[in-house]
């Protein structure tokens, strides 16, 4: 049976003297910050914050159907009871409850 080539053969295969040369011509590449390195692009300066549920839990399901109902995004309600959850936790240590 005769010996098969790589498929990758090519891609491995040692530079010739011109694609060397035309491999170390300069190329223009964006500066980027660590910052948006971290990033995933689709998002550029935020960061998610979420948790995964069985979709059958009740209260992902109730969320679902708050979200539907208000006709408000899932990113709104979270963002509104984050704030609650916060402040809750910040009136109970300013009030001495914590």
């Amino acid at each position: 049976m005769a010996k098969r080539t790589s498929l990758l053969a090519p891609a491995v295969a040692p530079q010739t003297r011109r694609e060397a040369e035309a491999d170390n011509s300069p190329i223009a590449t964006p500066v980027s910050s660590a910052s948006s390195a971290r990033s995933s692009g689709k998002r550029p300066g935020k960061y998610h914050l979420g948790a995964y549920f069985d979709p059958a839990d009740p209260t992902a399901e109730a969320f679902r159907v708050l979200a539907a109902r208000t006709r408000r995004s899932h990113q709104d309600l979270l963002a509104e009871a984050i704030s609650e959850l916060v402040a809750k936790y910040d009136a109970d240590r300013q009030f001495g409850r914590a």
